[in-house]
């Protein structure tokens, strides 16, 4: 299964790619939403873990937004340093799957990619 990891912290993106090889997943990674956009035309992914908040001119919301219209079986699932409500209620509106909270938990990561993947 294919993941697409959208993060700007390189070393987040790098243990994330890191756990998720581990876990036997094909993982690409963008650093911002519109790069993302650009690699999931060229090689869709299953699922996506997208930070919400990102420098430029488009955030994870956003993102969410065009892959739900054009992919919409793909899975999303959000993660953020804080836990806004406005932004996660946002997500949950977009069909997001799961919202995690940064710094990164290996079992809440697990658990959230399981619930992505039997969501069918």
């Amino acid at each position: 299964m294919r993941i697409l990891i959208v993060e700007d912290e390189r070393s987040v993106s790098e243990l994330l790619r890191r756990w998720l090889t581990e876990w036997n997943y094909s993982v690409n990674v963008a650093p911002s939403a519109t790069d993302a956009l650009k690699t999931m035309l060229a090689d869709p992914a299953e699922i996506i873990l997208c930070d919400i908040r990102m420098p430029g001119h488009h955030d994870g919301l956003w993102l969410a937004e065009r892959v739900r219209a054009k992919w919409p079986r793909t899975k999303i699932i959000m993660a953020s340093g804080v836990v806004e409500t406005d932004a996660v209620e946002k997500s949950q509106k977009l069909g997001v799957v799961d919202f995690v909270t940064k710094p990164f938990d290996r079992e809440v990561l697990r658990k959230a990619l399981d619930r992505a993947t039997a969501a069918g």
